[in-house]
């Protein structure tokens, strides 16, 4: 085990997101890095589309820039509404490379909820999405916005932004040049526990690769294949399982948004392997579906809190499956059953 521990500190030494965005941006730029479920439109009135890394890492330089020129403190948080998908990992990773600290909002919390974790981490920016099938993510930071002291700007992707509140799309397609600040050290990300709203608590990227190289030498994934994640949240399983495993693997991530069976089924299908990340308390459904069976399925990944286990179990034995069990936000374990 220590051997193993020595090993993944090696290959993590010098790594964190943009770093493993470089490389595939240079070597593998015209590839699929993230994209949309076939019917995004439907509870985002965004047309579903595909980034490859290329264009990925161009949304996140423009974002960083713009961040930039507001001219926040080096570690100033940004919180971040907007399931995982690619504008979240967009802002959390342009928020990064500002040299700003982004706070991932669970997105069913309530306004005072929120508010508090706004306030707390001393938020100066807010960045979120226009529409999540009922929820309107971007009213809700105008409104916090305007209780918290220290948030002072408001940005938002999508068609249908509100006034007061900034058209990042519009802006970073017509955004002048501003140049970006040199880090001495990366900031942290922050989370925040979706069961208790407790937090905001510190996430390294060190420790979402950390997770997810586990994930990796388990999953073994190849470059041909895609992670589907139905996961919405920013704590250290959805961000390990999702863009830290895309990441380090250097594979296509799929993520769902709003979940629908429909989706779900379109996503697996298409020829590639898939590893699909789901609620532990989805196993049951899963176990009695055609898709439990579906050839395309590489791996199922299943995360649950702690003690907890889902009856009947999907049993495949030619299936890799993996239990996360996250204890909190910031800690989780990972086992192959």
């Amino acid at each position: 085990m220590r051997v193993e521990q020595d090993d993944a500190s090696a290959l993590l030494d010098g790594l964190d997101l943009d770093v493993l965005l470089g490389a595939l941006t240079r070597g593998r730029g015209y590839e699929t890095a993230l994209r949309d479920p076939p019917g995004r439109r439907g509870w985002s009135d965004v047309n579903p589309a595909s980034l490859s890394f290329h264009q990925l890492d161009q949304r996140i330089d423009r974002l960083a820039r713009l961040l930039s020129i507001n001219k926040g403190q080096p570690g100033a948080s940004v919180a971040i509404m907007a399931p995982l998908g690619p504008e979240s990992i967009v802002a959390m990773l342009a928020s990064l490379r500002a040299g700003l600290s982004p706070l991932m909002l669970p997105l069913h919390g309530n306004e005072l909820e929120l508010l508090r974790l706004v306030e707390a981490s001393g938020a100066v920016m807010a960045l979120g999405v226009s529409r999540i099938g009922p929820l309107r993510p971007l009213l809700i930071l105008r409104n916090l916005a305007l209780r918290a002291f220290s948030t002072r700007f408001v940005g938002g992707f999508g068609p249908e932004v509100p006034d007061g509140v900034a058209p990042l799309d519009a802006l970073m397609a017509h955004a002048t040049p501003h140049p970006l600040p040199a880090l001495a050290t990366r900031p942290t990300i922050q989370v925040a526990d979706a069961a208790t709203m407790s937090g905001p608590l510190p996430l390294s990227e060190r420790d979402i690769l950390a997770k997810a190289l586990e994930l990796s030498r388990l999953l073994k994934p190849v470059t041909s294949s895609r992670i589907v994640t139905t996961l919405v949240g920013g704590d250290l399983a959805a961000l390990a399982s999702g863009p830290g495993m895309a990441m380090l693997a250097g594979i296509e991530l799929l993520p769902l948004g709003l979940f629908n069976l429909g989706d779900l089924q379109a996503c697996i299908e298409g020829g590639r392997h898939v590893h699909l990340v789901l609620p532990g308390e989805m196993e049951p459904a899963l176990a009695h579906s055609r898709l439990a069976d579906h050839p395309a399925l590489a791996s199922v990944v299943f995360v649950r809190r702690a003690g907890e286990r889902a009856f009947p179990t999907l049993g495949r034995s030619d299936l890799a499956i993996v239990d996360i069990e996250a204890r909190s936000a910031e800690a989780i374990t990972v086992a192959r059953r």
